[in-house]
């Protein structure tokens, strides 16, 4: 009797499987497509804002060659806590920009697609955007307020201020 019902189940189950997969997006792009929005909906009651830690003394940041031949630019992207607005902006690895209506600039140090940390050497194992992250100095009136990495594929922002969440979105 069990026999029969699981080689009743089996179909449904396998239908189950492939409706839920046909057109739904992989985790990476639905994440990538609501991150505006997530930018601007964490809003300053959902959380306190966290205190960037300093980069470790003696840390080293490798970008392999082939990570550097690949990707010449970044996308980041701002969000007001306050009003829920955000706005996308580029700025060019080894460059800085002005952070659009916020009191802030950023300079990209390093963009490593597959972030991994050995020792004091922080670089990528490969090219493609698996664990993407940029190296980044965001400052405000010309102090430095963070030092540190900037993660695309993490649910929270990862520089938050009252005000402003600033986070990766991608790199070309």
């Amino acid at each position: 009797m069990k026999t029969n019902r699981i080689k009743y189940l089996w179909p449904l189950l396998a239908a189950a499987v492939l409706a839920s997969s046909c057109g739904k997006k992989t985790d990476n792009q639905a994440l990538d497509k609501n991150k505006k929005m997530l930018l601007s909906s964490f809003t300053q009651e959902s959380s306190v804002p966290p205190h960037p830690a300093p980069l470790p003394k003696g840390q080293k940041v490798v970008v392999p060659d082939a990570v550097k031949a690949k990707y010449h630019t970044v996308t980041m992207a701002v969000g007001n806590r306050v009003t829920k607005a955000a706005n996308e902006f580029k700025v060019s690895i080894g460059g800085g920009a002005k952070v659009p209506d916020s009191p802030y600039s950023i300079k990209v140090m390093a963009y490593l697609p597959q972030w991994v940390f050995h020792g004091d050497v922080v670089t990528s194992k490969g090219v493609e955007p698996v664990d993407p992250a940029v190296r980044a100095i965001i400052t405000k009136g010309g102090k430095p307020v963070f030092d540190g990495f900037i993660f695309q594929r993490h649910k929270t922002p990862s520089f938050v201020t009252d005000k402003y969440a600033i986070t990766l979105m991608g790199a070309s």
